[in-house]
């Protein structure tokens, strides 16, 4: 029986996962078929090429866009391939998990304004790691002519899901059904790393007592002399180990709070949603390996060092911990996955109508 219970236990918590980030996901797979569909190399080149312009419009627009890691990752994907900087999608990618208002508005209600501080200005430093890195390790035209080859490769692919491309209203409607196409297409290729990710955090939330991991970061936390860095490491390493995006990283964080884990040491916690494995298989699927490799390398030290700087800044500022409501949280996620159910439908109505005029 104890084994029939675990099993239910974790399907039970990998299921309220996925409703957790269900809006997340719909809207980064739908933002990702639009850019694919919609948007041309020109356009991206525009609004997410190299320098700061492109940096900032990547920023801004994951602060306004999904924050599930899942659905931000497939986002992402279809930016690169369709021609933005790699810089300037590693900082949509950050800012969508990290700094996007929706999760900022639940950290602050449920945790107090410091987490929600480190959280965006935390973020901020994660996208100066990060880019700075990749400008280093990659001089010159280096990140170009990966990314040139890169697309060169989906050729194929790039081809079959933009030859509706045309103009006036005809050519819209058709936009809308390859925009559904393509999105299933992206569903289809990433299911194996979203059902893997899913089951896994389920089974790691359910069956991993919550006293044993706060103990043993306080044993971590009281090593001599390398106690702190130890235990940003950790707090990272947690993250990847239980395989929660950035949704599910609510009620986790909440009770590390609870039990004294330093906000440094959280934090780092909740930016390492971006390192568990099923999101680097994803990166793998995206991007050239010398660019994962670097990125998630460079993401690691980030977020340990945006860790340790807001723990500097604001570990010990008044301000604490604020337990709000966990309903909150429910009503935000039920209308949030309301509205993007209906995006959804409207979606497969505008494609099944374009599809039936095109017979």
């Amino acid at each position: 029986m104890e084994i029939v219970h675990a099993l239910v236990a974790g399907l039970a918590q990998a299921a309220a996962f996925f409703w957790d980030s269900l809006f997340g996901l719909i809207f980064g797979f739908l933002i990702s078929a639009i850019v694919q569909v919609m948007l041309t190399p020109a356009t991206m080149e525009r609004y997410l090429g190299p320098g700061l312009k492109g940096l900032l419009y990547g920023a801004g627009f994951g602060i306004i866009s999904s924050a599930c890691s899942y659905g931000a990752a497939a986002a992402a994907r279809g930016f690169y391939r369709n021609g933005a900087d790699a810089r300037s999608v590693f900082a949509f990618l950050i800012s969508s998990t990290n700094m996007n208002v929706a999760i900022l508005v639940l950290f602050w209600s449920l945790l107090g304004w410091r987490f929600a501080f480190a959280e965006f200005f935390g973020g901020v430093i994660i996208i100066g790691v990060v880019t700075a890195g990749l400008s280093l390790f990659f001089r010159g035209s280096s990140l170009q002519a990966l990314q040139r080859g890169y697309i060169q490769a989906e050729a194929p692919e790039t081809e079959e899901t933009c030859e509706h491309h045309g103009h006036g209203t005809h050519a819209a409607r058709r936009d809308w059904n390859a925009v559904a196409a393509t999105a299933l297409a992206d569903v289809r290729m990433l299911r194996t790393e979203l059902i893997v990710g899913y089951l896994i955090a389920g089974y790691a939330a359910a069956l991993v007592p919550p006293g044993w991991l706060a103990g043993a970061l306080h044993a971590v936390g009281s090593v001599p002399f390398a106690g702190y860095v130890l235990l940003l490491a950790t707090g990272l390493l947690i993250a990847i180990a239980t395989f929660v995006c950035s949704m599910g990283n609510v009620p986790v964080a909440r009770f590390l709070a609870n039990v004294g884990i330093p906000l440094g040491a959280n934090t780092t916690f909740i930016y390492g949603d971006l390192l568990i494995l099923p999101l680097i298989a994803i990166y793998r699927k995206s991007f050239p390996p010398q660019i994962t490799a670097a990125f998630v390398a460079l993401f690691a030290i980030g977020a340990m060092f945006a860790g340790a700087v807001m723990e500097k800044l604001i570990g010990s500022t008044l301000g604490g911990v604020a337990m709000g409501s966990m309903a909150m949280n429910d009503r935000f996620t039920l209308i949030s996955n309301i509205v993007a159910i209906a995006a959804v439908l409207v979606v497969a109505i505008a494609s099944r109508r374009a599809a039936l005029m095109f017979r």
